[in-house]
Parts: structure tokens; sequence; C-alpha cells
């Protein structure tokens, strides 16, 4: 089973043959566990997610489909980004890049060797959005961005309630996306900066 194609593997899950859907897990998992614990920085949350993918995959195997490089990588990234940006929406997980995470979702990622150039002209396109907010919106966004801090430590450092807290984030977050989606040069250079791999020293909302 090792040897044959994601065609040929495709062609078998989809007839229901357990062997080959092993063969495709043991083919895959790691690379979309890698991609997933890069995202969300959680090792076991990561192997949770990635493990929900694949019994998606076993559970809809009818509309697993082989993209333009011929591989079955096109639906688990997009599963992967998918389960990723519900993984944000839960309580108590600090969001960092959900924005970008939405984007992806939305917009096929493409490699351009000129992302580099775009890297720094994203951050202060993003800092000069985020320095418009109110003060009580913008500092529990940094404090969540460049602090790192829970919405836990975020409450006692403002004396806040978490709920307050969450409030305030999931506001300056709905403030950032609808500013950063109505122009599109900024989605274009999020989509070019999420090819490199620097791009989660970002501040990015």
């Amino acid at each position: 089973m090792e040897k044959l194609t994601d065609h040929r593997l495709l062609l078998l899950i989809q007839k229901g043959n357990h062997a080959a859907f092993t063969a495709f897990v043991n083919r895959y998992w790691e690379e979309i566990y890698t991609y997933t614990k890069s995202r969300i920085r959680q090792g076991v949350d990561a192997q949770d997610i990635v493990q929900d993918i694949f019994i998606s995959c076993w559970n809809n195997r009818e509309r697993l489909h082989i993209g333009e490089n011929g591989r079955l990588t096109a639906y688990l990234y997009q599963a992967a980004r998918y389960a990723i940006i519900d993984y944000f929406s839960r309580p108590g997980i600090t969001v960092y890049n959900d924005i970008l995470l939405e984007a992806v979702a939305d917009r096929q990622m493409e490699n351009n060797s000129e992302a580099q150039l775009y890297l720094k002209e994203l951050e202060l396109h993003i800092r000069q959005e985020v320095d418009q907010l109110p003060d009580r919106l913008k500092m529990p966004y940094l404090l969540s961005r460049e602090g790192n801090l829970s919405l836990k430590d975020i409450a006692l450092k403002m004396s806040l309630s978490e709920q307050t807290v969450k409030n305030n984030i999931t506001t300056a977050l709905r403030i950032l996306r609808a500013r950063l989606h109505e122009n599109e040069h900024y989605l274009g250079t999020l989509m070019l900066v999420l090819a490199l791999p620097s791009y989660n020293n970002l501040i990015i909302p």
C-alpha cells in the first residue's frame, strides 16, 4: 500500500478499504501534524485536531479529492485550516492569527518570491490599524499578542473580568478584520507573507 499513488489510494479508500486508509494516514499524519502544531503551538491539541481530521476524512471519504499536485494534501490542508480557526474560537484560547487564518480558508495559499519585500510593510499597516483602536481594546489585544498572555492573566493585569477581556479582544478583532478585509492590498500581502517561515513573528490580528 505504501508504494501506491495517492490516486490509487483514493479509489481504494472510497471503496471502504481500511488498509488503504491506514496507508493514507501514515503518509500524511506527520506533515499535517507539523503544520497544525506550527499554527497553534500546542502539541497535544494539534494531535487531537489531526486525529479528528483523519476521522472526518474516513467519514466523508466520498468527498476526498486529488489536488493539482497529484496528492491528497489539498483536502487535508483545507480541513486543517478550518480546524485551526475553530480551535482559536474556543473559550480560553488565546487568538494569535485568526484573521490571517480566515483569509487562508477563503483564498488559495500562494508562494511568491517577492513576499519578503512586503514583510515590513505588512507589519507597519497592521500596527497603524492597531494604534487607531481605543485603549480599552488596544491594550488587551497587544497583551495577548506581544505579551502572549492568557485571558486570565490579562484580566488580572487590567483588573477586569475574563469575559470583559474576551469581549474587548473579540471587538478589536472584528474591527481589525473589517478594516483589513476592506483593503485588497492588505489581504494580498497577508497571503504573500503566509508562505514565509518568519510570519509568526508578526503581530497579526
